[in-house]
């Protein structure tokens, strides 16, 4: 493996796409239902293709006065420049759909790559899932609509139009890589004026609510120089105490470890002990409490019965048949067992009576 490769992977982490997904996580929090209310919804007038005008707010069509409210100005693309194509995709994250709609209109696109503009539109179904009204446009053909519209933007929007499309039922599509951007960073400054406010109340209500508590800490402090004065007394028959609970602490843990760990001699001894003398192990594997060995002998059934009855061994039980091959004598057995802590540890497990218990000090 190369020095570059295994630079970019800690523990099994990509840290090179560790970012982006950070990032990706942090836009999915700012559209949860909790959240979305502080990235207020942006007016935006749009320009049809038929020559009327028409603002809309978040999705929806804006009526009456808020008309002439508009920031931000898009023009909506005649429907001869469009290719249109349904899907249906289970639910799943907006960044996931996106992704599952760009690789399926991307596989279906007469434009080339560099060329393709695309965008679309979820909807839930009644049946689950979600239904997809997504559009194909070239960037080529937008570019030339958009020249010819020029006459129709103000000032400050014919440099960056927005682009949208309409699906059949009237919800608006934004195509991506046009004059969207200047709203969403406009929206992204208001939401940031709002997560400060939002901090600043925060701040203000912990303030109010730690007020009635001073009076209450201030007492509290005069009661710990007074507990600080016994403790400084006291601190050297603290000090010993707690050395002893640490080398109790110590004990118990050694013991714990030593009780986990098998001593291989006895169980060496008991297993030869045990296999009858058709019986030739191949292989053993110790892992923790459980053994695993693998071999031929003339009855497997009879050799699991008597592991079965040897003190110390436990669970015995074999994870694939045995098995003998043509014209042998001998069958071919992995068989596994646990063992007994109490039999087989370098140390014996310790009895419930006889341990310390720190509660009694």
């Amino acid at each position: 493996m190369s020095t570059a490769a295994s630079s970019s992977r800690f523990f099994g982490l990509d840290l090179s796409a560790l970012w982006p997904e950070i990032r990706r996580s942090w836009q999915e929090v700012h559209r949860s239902s909790v959240l979305v209310w502080l990235t207020p919804d942006l007016p935006v007038r749009v320009l049809h293709a038929d020559g009327h005008e028409t603002t809309w707010l978040g999705g929806q069509l804006v009526q009456g006065e808020k008309n002439q409210a508009a920031l931000f100005t898009a023009i909506e693309l005649p429907e001869d420049l469009l290719l249109r194509r349904a899907l249906h995709v289970p639910t799943m994250s907006q960044t996931q759909t996106a992704q599952a709609v760009e690789l399926d209109l991307r596989s279906a696109s007469p434009f080339a790559a560099v060329d393709m503009m695309w965008g679309y539109s979820a909807q839930s179904a009644p049946s689950g899932g979600l239904d997809i009204n997504a559009v194909l446009v070239s960037r080529k053909q937008a570019t030339q609509y958009i020249s010819t519209q020029q006459h129709r933007f103000d000032a400050a929007t014919a440099a960056e139009p927005e682009v949208w499309v309409f699906t059949p039922q009237g919800r608006p599509i934004v195509l991506a890589g046009w004059g969207e951007a200047r709203r969403a960073r406009h929206g992204a400054k208001r939401r940031y004026i709002a997560y400060g406010l939002l901090a600043s109340a925060l701040c203000l209500i912990a303030a109010i609510s730690l007020a009635p508590t001073m009076q209450l800490r201030l007492r509290a402090i005069e009661a710990v120089y007074a507990y600080d004065g016994i403790q400084a007394r006291t601190a050297p028959l603290i000090g010993q105490r707690e050395a002893f609970m640490r080398s109790i602490d110590e004990l118990e843990s050694l013991r714990g470890i030593l009780a986990e760990r098998i001593d291989p001699m006895p169980l060496l001894e008991a297993i030869t002990q045990t296999l009858p003398d058709d019986t030739s192990l191949q292989s053993l594997q110790v892992q923790g409490l459980k053994v695993t060995i693998n071999g031929l002998t003339s009855n497997a059934a009879t050799l699991m019965q008597l592991l079965g009855a040897k003190q110390g061994f436990k669970e015995v039980r074999a994870p694939s048949a045995a098995t003998r091959s043509p014209g042998a004598t001998a069958e071919n057995f992995v068989i596994e067992f646990e063992l007994d802590p109490g039999v087989f540890s370098m140390v014996a497990a310790p009895a419930g009576d006889t341990a310390v218990s720190k509660d009694t000090l």
